[in-house]
């Protein structure tokens, strides 16, 4: 069962938010930096498998991206909720929102 909670915790990986953000304003053709943009943990069996963003525009406008962290792959929805786009993270794979990495 896959569900979406709600989380108070921001992802350790700025730099994730940054390039959802960024993508979402561009596919929504919206001045990024410009609308709230919320995020929530989506959970598997309990344990949380990936993070759900949310840039809320003008006029009820919502663009939405999942990161499934397993994969480290953003796949990118258009406001009409198709598919717009599925990459790879480039970067380090966050942990769990709130939660350190161990160190090696």
């Amino acid at each position: 069962m896959l569900m979406i909670g709600l989380t108070f915790h921001r992802v350790d990986d700025d730099a994730l938010r940054a390039v959802v953000e960024q993508r979402l304003c561009e596919i929504g053709h919206l001045e990024p930096k410009q609308f709230p943009m919320t995020q929530r943990e989506v959970n598997r069996g309990g344990k949380t498998c990936g993070i759900y963003f949310c840039v809320h525009g003008p006029r009820s406008v919502k663009l939405t991206a999942i990161y499934e962290m397993a994969t480290r792959t953003l796949i990118f929805y258009g406001s009409d909720g198709t598919r717009r786009e599925t990459v790879r993270f480039p970067g380090r794979a966050p942990g769990r929102p709130g939660h350190r990495a161990a160190s090696a």
